[in-house]
Formats: structure tokens, C-alpha cells, sequence
């Protein structure tokens, strides 16, 4: 509590950061309930939403290089106005009876592939307003803290709100949590980065993909992960009854 007291880009940092969390937990489920609504089976839900999570998985290796080559709040505001502005378009054709399986695979691919590029550059903000040490660990554990807490809450309070009103409504607000979110980051004030010494892209990329298999708890959490998700989603029944369950959990786990 006292880093969020004394340390005003942090506090910006952290609030920009739960706004962009509220709206992403809740919008699986209102894509999921946007195409139950208009009739889409499995098969549809399924490919709206490992459409963008396959697109984040390809590029997130690329933007990771990326990150650390282009200034990091260009890259963050760039990617929350482009998720805001594509939620926006998917709400507003869920509410206006005219959004298609497509289109919305269409709009969450590009969401995926902002969302890869904003990762990497996000979580390496950080460090730059706080002293490394045991202050940083306390940051990055109080900004988990309080992302998980917002994923615990968020689709329950996304079903209330489609059960009073229409799953356009969450991914409109999903939209406007992004942008939200990009004007505090745009408040931010950073000090001048470091040079850093000119490489070619590839070898970053291999240095990246070394740092990670070198650290055993890292890629071996990450495997387990991966496996215990897709055990755990494959054994969702597909009976009607439980569709909108189904939905609900779905939204959690991505």
C-alpha cells in the first residue's frame, strides 16, 4: 500500500492496468452468449474463441522482440485503443442483430494479436518506475493480486448484466475499459530507456526462447498449465442443458 501511495506512476500504472483486466474477463462470456443467442452451436463458440487466442500464441514470440526494440507506451496505447475500438464494433453489431460467426472471429483474431504485442510491453513497464529489489516483487505481486481478484469477479458480475440486459452491452464495455485504460497510460511519465545495442531480430528471438528454457520452473509450470486446461475444457458436455455453463467456464479459463 505505501508504493501505491508514493508512487504516482505506479498507482496510474496499476488503475490502467484493472481497467483493461475488468473488461477482458467479461468479454468471453458475452461472446459466448452472443452466439448462443443467435442460434451458433459448438463449433461456432469454439472457433470465435481460439480464434484470437491462436493468433496471441503465434505472435507473442515476435512482439516480445518487439517490446524491447520500439518505445513500450507507444505500443501500449496503440494496442488498447485498437481492442477498444474492435470490441466497440463487435457490441455495437451484437445489439444491432447483425454480428456473423465471422465477423466476430475476425475482430477477436485482430483483439489476439494486439493483445500479443501488449503483453510483453506491459510487463516490462514496471521496472522502469520501480527499483528493483524486494519493492518490485511487492509490485508485480500486488498488480497479480488484484488481476486475479478482478478475473474472480468479472464473469459473475458479466452474467448479471446479460441477464438484465444483451451480451452487446459487455463488449461494448470491454471497449470502453480499453480506452479507458489507454488515456491512464497515456499520463504516464517514463524516464529515457537505455540504448540498447542494434541486433538482428532473430538472434533476439533466439536469446528469448534460450532465457526460457533455461529456466526449468518456467517452461515446465507452463507445459502443466497447457495440459491441465485443455484435459480439464475437453470434458465440458456439449448437451444443451449445459451450454451456458459451459460458456461461463470457458470464459474464465481463456
Amino acid at each position: 500500500m505505501e508504493l501505491l501511495r508514493t508512487n504516482r506512476d505506479y498507482r496510474r500504472y496499476a488503475l490502467a492496468r484493472l481497467s483493461s483486466t475488468i473488461g477482458t474477463t467479461v468479454a468471453p462470456l458475452g461472446l459466448a452468449f452472443a452466439i448462443i443467442e443467435s442460434g451458433g452451436g459448438a463449433a461456432a463458440l469454439g472457433l470465435v474463441l481460439m480464434g484470437g487466442l491462436l493468433v496471441f500464441i503465434a505472435v507473442t514470440p515476435a512482439a516480445g522482440v518487439l517490446a524491447d526494440r520500439l518505445p513500450r507506451l507507444s505500443i501500449i496505447v496503440a494496442c488498447q485503443v485498437v481492442c477498444g475500438v474492435c470490441q466497440l464494433v463487435a457490441g455495437v453489431l451484437v445489439l444491432r442483430g447483425v454480428a456473423s460467426v465471422w465477423s466476430l472471429v475476425g475482430l477477436e483474431m485482430i483483439v489476439g494479436a494486439a493483445g500479443a504485442f501488449f503483453q510483453p510491453a506491459v510487463k516490462g513497464l514496471v521496472p522502469q518506475f520501480v527499483s528493483p529489489g524486494p519493492m518490485l516483487v511487492q509490485a508485480n505481486a500486488l498488480l497479480q493480486i488484484a488481476n486475479n481478484a478482478v478475473a474472480i469477479l468479472g464473469p459473475g458480475l458479466a452474467g448479471l448484466v446479460i441477464a438484465f440486459s444483451s451480451p452487446g452491452v459487455i463488449l461494448a464495455w470491454d471497449g470502453a475499459t480499453f480506452l479507458a485504460s489507454a488515456a491512464v497510460f497515456l499520463t504516464l511519465r517514463l524516464p529515457p530507456s537505455p540504448r540498447r545495442e542494434r541486433r538482428r531480430f532473430l538472434a533476439d528471438l533466439v536469446e528469448g526462447w534460450s532465457a526460457f528454457r533455461s529456466r526449468r520452473w518456467l517452461w515446465v509450470l507452463t507445459v502443466v498449465s497447457t495440459l491441465t486446461s485443455a484435459c480439464w475444457a475437453a470434458g465440458v458436455r456439449r448437451s444443451p442443458e449445459n451450454r451456458c455453463v459451459a460458456a461461463g467456464r470457458v470464459g474464465i479459463v481463456l
